[in-house]
């Protein structure tokens, strides 16, 4: 896993439509995000040279164009952003990050049984 991975919330973007769709081209991509984005097929080429810089996505030349897919997998990038989180607001406590959550957060019951399993479990280890 990673130690620790910047990704800016455009970056992100373009991350969540290549785990949902495996490989695509630039021009795949700004096709996709041109319904909530004004970005154009050079923003979205820029994006993805800063994306394959951090080795979060890869490049291959596929015919005549290039194709993207992600590197960083969805849980890998969750957790990372998860920990930094944890680590700049909470100090690395994680249990005052699930207090705050528990005591903020309106959360159904379903939730909350699988909130007590998980515990459990770890406190098992």
């Amino acid at each position: 896993m990673k130690e620790k991975m910047n990704i800016s919330d455009a970056e992100l973007e373009l991350l969540k439509e290549l785990w949902q769709v495996p490989a695509l081209t630039a021009r795949q991509l700004t096709d996709r995000l041109l319904d909530r984005t004004d970005w154009s097929e050079p923003t979205i080429k820029t994006l993805l040279l800063r994306l394959l810089q951090k080795n979060a996505v890869s490049r291959t030349r596929e015919e005549k164009v290039f194709v993207y897919r992600a590197l960083l997998g969805q849980e890998e990038y969750r957790y990372l952003a998860g920990r930094s989180l944890l680590d700049r607001l909470f100090n690395g406590i994680t249990g005052d990050f699930l207090t705050c959550l528990v005591k903020n957060e309106k959360m159904s019951a379903e939730e909350i049984e699988s909130l007590k399993k998980l515990l459990d479990q770890a406190a098992e280890k």
